[in-house]
C-alpha cells in the first residue's frame, strides 16, 4: 500500500494554524517552539515543555517528543517544512506529524511508520516509532485526541486575540546543520 492511501494531506481547513483543534494546536506549537533554538541558538526562547505541562501531559510525553524530534533531526533524509511560531500557515511536515500521531492513536502503527518513512530511512523509522507511540498515547490519556481531517468539519475561524509581532529582527544565517534542516 502506498503512503498516500493513509496520508491525508492537509485539507483546506487545515492549511491555517488558527483552524486547528486544541490538540493539534498544542502539538504544532510545541514543535515550533522546540525548533526555535536550532534556528537562533543565541536568543532566549520560551520553554517548549511548558505547553505540554499546562495541558496535563506527563514528563514522559515531553521526553518522547524530544527523543522523536532528535531522531528525526539527526536522520532526516530532507529539509523539514516547519514554520516559525507566529506563522499563520501550517507546514507540510507539521501536518505530517499530526497525521502520524493520529494514526498512532488509532492503533495504525504500520501506517504511521509508512508516513514517517517520508522523513526517515526504515532503520530510523524503527527507532522513532517507540517515542511516537508513547507521545500519541500520552496525548490520548490527557484527552487530546487528534481528529481525522477527512471526517472533521472545518472549524469556524477563531478571532485573532492579539496582533502578530513582526518587529522582531530577522534571523542571521548560521552554520548549524540542524538549522539547515528546518524551513
Amino acid at each position: 500500500m502506498s503512503s498516500m492511501q493513509f496520508h491525508r494531506r492537509a485539507a483546506p481547513h487545515r492549511e491555517r494554524f488558527q483552524d486547528l483543534c486544541d490538540a493539534e494546536t498544542l502539538v504544532v506549537s510545541v514543535l515550533r517552539l522546540w525548533a526555535e533554538p536550532l534556528r537562533e541558538p543565541e536568543r532566549q526562547h520560551p520553554h517548549w515543555q511548558d505547553g505540554m505541562t499546562a495541558a496535563g501531559l506527563s514528563n514522559d510525553a515531553a521526553v518522547a517528543f524530544d527523543t522523536l524530534m532528535r531522531i528525526v533531526l539527526s536522520a532526516t533524509t530532507r529539509p523539514l517544512d516547519l514554520h516559525r511560531p507566529p506563522c499563520p500557515a501550517l507546514g507540510t511536515d507539521e501536518a505530517l506529524l499530526l497525521d502520524m500521531l493520529r494514526l498512532a492513536q488509532q492503533g495504525l502503527h504500520g501506517e504511521a511508520g509508512v508516513l514517517m518513512n517520508e522523513w526517515l530511512s526504515l532503520t530510523a523509522v524503527r527507532m522513532a516509532m517507540a517515542p511516537l507511540c508513547v507521545l500519541a498515547a500520552a496525548l490520548a490519556r490527557a484527552g487530546l485526541t487528534l481528529p481525522d481531517p477527512a471526517k472533521t468539519p472545518p472549524m469556524p475561524s477563531r478571532p485573532v486575540t492579539a496582533p502578530i509581532d513582526r518587529s522582531r529582527d530577522r534571523p542571521s544565517p548560521t552554520a548549524d546543520r540542524g538549522a539547515t534542516l528546518l524551513h
